[in-house]
């Protein structure tokens, strides 16, 4: 038997493939990155063996049962296809083809893209990496990226939570810079484990602000100069800056930084303003002007100037006249800027009073009951600021209508001493208005025995007046005696008159004694009898001296009497002898030539009754005593006549230096003092000798008093 052997083929359909990666079995479900390559297999088994075909998510259809996959999507999600395929052909029956498939789905993973960055800004909403947003406005925005898995997103350097908005209130300078967006996701990948993917995005933000003009202090400017000014700022953002300068609410006067005013009048005093602009364009926005401005004033000073100077509101006239007694109001104004300094002084006699100071533009002064001889003459307001290189001065002269009478400022010396032969000047100044006419308004008189006599001008008296009228001099030259004596001066105008009254005393030694001869009749043995007419005196208390001797003798007896006295008995002689007699006369001043020496001889004794010499010389003495009791109570009587007071004059001295023209020179060196040398002071006193009293003389001004004591002394000639 032979044997056959069938042989049978089983015919299996092929089993669900299995995908590999690695030789791991892949699960139905992986996660890979995105655009990663993977390598995967795919397997099945069946009779016959299948083939293996792959079915990407591209639509490729890949016949192999290793593929490279390159996970090129955009898609989260994909999947792909591997198909088992086998064709059963049966011996008995039809042909088929057995497929079986496996399904393998992908997620694709992918880190954050570059976030975007959205601002919203003026009611829209801005994609940019420079943000300008105006200072004190808000900064409003969102970060967002997209990934697989989703990212967290945080900002740095602000914002650090986990938060995809962005947000600054109120925006300053100090936000100024850029600011980052981050997004982090983690990525956990079926071959390659847990990837962290992260990225980010920046952004600058510019603060935008309007330039800021910065203060401008006040300025003081001197009118008619130039004032330049500069304004001042801190540039803003954008720094491009422009300039517009306003005067009070004028239009613009300047579009420069710097302001240059020529030639400042006052009109051009008050406000001034200076506006600073700049554009800003924030994102998003309209753009808008920025400005800021400042205010600063300018005070255009001058000068003082002294506008109007009046007396009681007469406003141009350079004087006014009002009465004695009246009272004025003056009243200075002044244009200044800034205030001036204003005085009103007095500059009567030139002699400067203040009446009144003010710091202000105006100010007044009163003359209260108004005085002809202090309050007449020109007033004067003074003005200044700092501004004045020279005081303003503006003047008005106040005429008082009143009568004449002395200046006090020029007092007349109503007593005057002089020599003879001297020159003197009588001035009178006197304060009047109206001033006298001409010079008939002055008189001046003499004096002459008892009555006044009308000056003219002559050869030795020149009455002379001033321009003004209001001073007169008489001149007198070559003094003689008659004209030391009193003078007067009247003087009258509109209003009324005056009358002053002048001396002029001599001041010398006095003049020789006239006449001087022996009285026959009174000539006794032991006696003569002299008499004399008196010189004159030299303006001065005198006394005189008188002497006496034997012919053969050598020394002379003086004695001193009175002025009263003018004849004198000497006693005491010898009968019958021949005696010699002469005088002098003296003052404080000095003392005059002696006269010529007479020659008188005593009476012979007489014997015819037998009387004895001694008889005689008794008798002699006896009568002697009579005459000088006699003479002691005349000098009595008239000694307060003689005496002058002390000081009488002294305030004249200066009389010569007042007078220029006066040619006498004052002679208070040249006074002697008489001195009497005694001589022979053991010869006999008699009691005329020393009987006679004393009596004083003042020396002007109070100078030593010179006691004259009628006393007999000896003297060598």
């Amino acid at each position: 038997m032979s044997t056959k052997t069938l042989k049978i083929n089983v015919l299996i359909y092929p089993t669900k493939p299995t995908i590999m990666h690695n030789t791991v079995l892949v699960p139905s479900s992986v996660s890979a990155l995105q655009n990663s390559n993977l390598t995967l297999e795919c397997q099945s088994s069946g009779n016959p063996e299948p083939s293996i075909s792959w079915n990407l998510f591209n639509g490729s259809i890949i016949r192999s049962s290793v593929i490279p996959l390159n996970v090129a999507t955009s898609n989260k999600q994909e999947q792909i296809e591997c198909k088992a395929t086998s064709l059963l052909d049966p011996t008995n029956g039809s042909r088929r083809i057995a497929e079986s498939t496996a399904v393998l789905t992908v997620n694709i993973l992918f880190p954050p893209e570059t976030p975007k960055l959205t601002f919203h800004t003026c009611a829209t909403y801005s994609q940019t990496n420079r943000l300008k947003v105006i200072r004190g406005h808000f900064a409003s925005g969102r970060c967002t990226s997209k990934s697989e898995p989703g990212s967290k997103v945080y900002w740095t350097p602000i914002n650090s939570k986990e938060v995809d908005s962005f947000l600054i209130t109120n925006v300053s300078r100090y936000h100024i810079g850029y600011y980052t967006c981050v997004a982090n996701n983690e990525m956990n990948t079926t071959f390659g484990g847990i990837i962290n993917g992260t990225n980010q995005s920046s952004f600058y933000l510019d603060v935008l602000a309007p330039a800021e003009a910065l203060f401008i202090g006040n300025f003081t400017v001197l009118m008619n100069t130039t004032l330049s000014v500069t304004c001042p700022y801190t540039p803003g953002n954008p720094a491009e800056t422009r300039f517009t300068w306003f005067y009070a609410n004028t239009s613009a006067i300047g579009s420069n930084q710097n302001l240059s005013l020529s030639n400042v009048q006052l009109t051009g005093e008050g406000y001034y303003k200076c506006r600073v602009n700049n554009t800003m364009d924030p994102t998003g926005c309209t753009a808008e002007e920025g400005y800021d401005e400042t205010t600063f004033f300018v005070d255009v000073q001058y000068p003082a100037k002294i506008r109007r100077f009046s007396a009681d509101g007469s406003v141009f006239a350079s004087s006014v006249t009002i009465n004695e007694s009246q009272t004025v109001t003056l009243l200075c104004e002044a244009d200044s800027d800034p205030l001036a300094t204003l005085e009103i002084v007095n500059f009567t006699k030139s002699d400067e009073r203040l009446l009144g100071e003010a710091h202000n533009n105006t100010i007044s002064a009163r003359v209260v009951n108004a005085r002809c001889e202090f309050d007449m003459g020109v007033y004067q307001c003074k003005g200044k600021n700092i501004h004045n290189a020279v005081q303003q001065v503006r003047e008005i002269e106040i005429k008082i209508a009143c009568s004449p009478r002395p200046s006090p400022f020029t007092t007349p010396i109503v007593t005057a001493y002089r020599r003879r032969n001297s020159s003197a000047i009588l001035s009178f100044t006197i304060v009047a208005y109206p001033p006298p006419n001409d010079a008939s308004a002055y008189v001046w008189r003499k004096q002459v025995d008892g009555k006044w006599v009308t000056l003219l001008n002559n050869n030795r008296f020149q009455i002379r007046l001033s321009n003004d009228s209001l001073q007169t001099n008489l001149s007198i030259s070559q003094l003689q005696i008659d004209d030391f004596t009193n003078y007067s001066v009247r003087v009258n105008n509109q209003v009324g008159s005056t009358e002053q009254t002048f001396v002029i005393r001599a001041t010398e030694q006095p003049s020789v004694p006239q006449q001087l001869l022996v009285v026959d009749a009174m000539v006794t043995e032991s006696s003569v009898t002299v008499k004399w007419t008196p010189g004159f005196n030299g303006g001065e208390d005198q006394w005189f001296v008188i002497g006496y001797k034997k012919a053969a003798d050598e020394f002379w007896t003086y004695i001193n009497v009175s002025s009263t006295v003018t004849q004198l008995s000497i006693g005491d002689l010898v009968a019958g002898t021949k005696y010699e007699v002469k005088m002098y006369a003296e003052n404080i001043i000095g003392k005059s030539d002696e006269t010529t020496a007479l020659s008188v001889t005593t009476q012979s004794v007489i014997s015819d009754n037998g009387s004895s010499p001694s008889v005689g010389a008794a008798v002699g003495g006896a009568v002697g005593g009579i005459l000088a009791v006699v003479i002691f109570v005349v000098l009595w009587k008239y000694r307060n006549a003689f005496k002058r007071k002390p000081g009488e004059g002294a305030q004249y001295d200066d009389l010569f230096n007042r007078q220029a023209d006066v040619l006498a020179a004052n002679t208070s060196s040249e006074y002697e003092a008489y001195r009497v040398e005694s001589q022979q002071t053991n010869q006999y006193e008699t009691l005329a000798e020393t009987s006679f009293h004393e009596y004083s003389v003042l020396s002007p001004g109070g100078k030593q008093d010179y006691s004259v004591t009628n006393r007999v002394t000896q003297a060598f000639d």
